[in-house]
């Protein structure tokens, strides 16, 4: 009977090891899905800026090259009169 009453208190003391254990794990856990979560929010405002930049870029190069087209058929209707 002794022997059962010590086993279980081992048990015991070795379940409220595991539940410290386990805690500690879920805190260290959170606090990694609380730091990505920041860095997916830094991603993802970097890569909205990247998308305005490259969307200004297009519109730009746009212009030039409707700037370009037209000078150059501007230089065609030109030679063709003479």
């Amino acid at each position: 009977m002794q022997e059962h009453a010590i086993r279980i208190a081992v048990l015991e003391e070795q379940i409220r090891g595991m539940r410290e254990q386990q805690k500690s794990h879920n805190f260290a856990t959170q606090e990694r899905f609380d730091e990505l979560d920041e860095k997916v929010d830094q991603l993802i405002a970097v890569m909205n800026r990247g998308k305005g930049a490259y969307a200004a870029s297009l519109a730009l190069a746009g212009i030039i090259g409707a700037v370009m087209v037209r000078l150059l058929s501007l230089m065609a209707e030109l030679i063709h009169r003479n």
